[in-house]
């Protein structure tokens, strides 16, 4: 019942809690475990981060567990990080 809630009132939920419960938290920066995964399958499906909609697609087959919101959210953050940054994986 809590999705058809979602679906009627919207979900108003932060995906940074999702991101946080999957992937931990460093404290200094919450969501530096899950931008380090996220740029590793990047790298590893040979995508940019500016294919967002491919991005996306492949942070939820590596991570069955990651909801759609904070996928999105991710691949959003990112697609917005320096290419240096991005490039610090591969």
């Amino acid at each position: 019942m809590t999705d058809l809630r979602k679906l009627i009132y919207g979900d108003s939920s932060d995906p940074r809690i999702e991101l946080e419960e999957l992937f931990g938290s460093d404290g200094a920066h919450r969501l530096a475990a899950a931008q380090e995964w996220g740029r590793g399958v990047i790298h590893d499906a040979g995508l940019t981060a500016d294919q967002q909609v491919h991005v996306i697609r492949a942070l939820r087959r590596a991570e069955p567990r990651l909801s759609l919101k904070p996928a999105t959210f991710l691949a959003a953050q990112l697609a917005r990080l320096p290419r240096a940054a991005r490039a610090l994986r591969g």
